[in-house]
């Protein structure tokens, strides 16, 4: 996958995500494509897809590299040492005044566009400011969070952002203002959805953005939220934007790369492109983002979410009793594996 070099400098924009324009007509293939992705995870079933995921657990690109993982490690920029950044697509930060440049966070590319999203880790202690520097110097407007700062007693997240509305935080060179609070929808509450306003200087001048920070506080790490229309909803509010896209869980790799895969087979639906091969697929995304997508029940998630969303949404195979009755197996074993 070949990518442009990018001359972006930071800068600042006060348009929402909904007042900007990124989503891509549907082909008149789009359907055919659809029905065809359908059948084939019906046919593979929830063993099936199973085994195809254990293929694959292991898969990283060939020849990967990771100098600036391994350079940075003993100055708390990293989370996990199992889980490295590589160098190839990786976030450089040119923030003026700062020397260091590393960030674990890498581009990845959908259909439409070739930073489409930036799945990064959950920010540490020492790597916040760098964080916040990455938000403003790719001009997102649009932050994920797909954890709890603490889970089960653990840190997974610094608190990286005022949690209330009217509270105000400073992380070095950068302000940050909740301006208001409030749920995904009315029946999506687990999702809370915080106005930010972000202030910074650039050559001495004052620069503003507001950034929309959605966290969606029920999805456990490791494991599967409830099998709603979320996911669809979330990217709904996300997918007009022409920024990057920052979207991160603690590691960065298996929620946020499931909500990741979500919408990159979406866009290549979209656009009329071949996607029953989802081990191909899932070898795309892990060679912009290595170990995108953890385990089996991630795997398993994306495909019913997909399901649930064509199938009972949209209804589209609702007069054919064969698809259905396979629907409905898929269901079954899947609430069973899941639990």
């Amino acid at each position: 996958m070949q990518r442009k070099a990018s001359n972006r400098k930071k800068g600042d924009t006060k348009s929402s995500p909904k007042q900007q324009t990124n989503v891509a007509k549907c082909q008149a293939n789009a359907r055919s494509e659809v029905e065809r992705w359908v059948r084939r995870a019906l046919d593979k079933g929830v063993g099936g897809l199973r085994e195809e995921f254990l293929t694959l657990k292991r898969y990283t690109p060939e020849g990967m590299t990771t100098h600036a993982f391994q350079g940075t490690f003993e100055a708390g920029k990293s989370r996990y040492k199992d889980v490295p950044c590589q160098d190839k697509y990786r976030v450089i930060l040119r923030w003026p005044g700062v020397t260091e440049d590393y960030i674990h966070a890498n581009y990845v590319a959908t259909p439409i566009n070739e930073k489409r999203f930036i799945c990064t880790q959950g920010p540490m202690p020492n790597s916040v400011v760098d964080f916040w520097h990455m938000v403003v110097q790719e001009e997102s407007d649009s932050i994920v969070m797909l954890t709890n700062t603490i889970e089960k007693g653990l840190n997974k997240c610094e608190q990286y952002w005022p949690n209330d509305a009217g509270q105000t935080s400073s992380y070095g060179d950068i302000t940050v203002s909740n301006i208001t609070v409030r749920a995904l929808a009315p029946d999506e509450t687990n999702v809370r959805v915080c106005l930010l306003k972000v202030q910074w200087k650039e050559n001495g001048r004052e620069k503003t953005r507001e950034i929309r920070h959605y966290q969606w506080i029920n999805w456990p790490d490791r494991g599967v939220p409830p099998c709603r229309l979320t996911s669809m909803v979330l990217l709904s509010n996300i997918r007009g934007t022409k920024k990057p896209i920052v979207v991160h869980c603690s590691a960065g790799i298996g929620r946020t790369g499931a909500i990741v895969a979500i919408e990159y087979i979406l866009e290549k639906l979209q656009q009329g492109i071949p996607c029953e091969s989802m081990d191909k697929i899932l070898k795309e995304l892990r060679n912009q983002r290595p170990f995108t997508i953890q385990n089996d029940m991630q795997y398993l998630y994306v495909h019913r979410v997909m399901l649930f969303y064509f199938i009972d949404k949209y209804k589209i195979f609702a007069d054919n009793e064969e698809v259905m009755t396979k629907y409905k197996q898929f269901v079954a074993d899947y609430d069973k594996v899941t639990g």
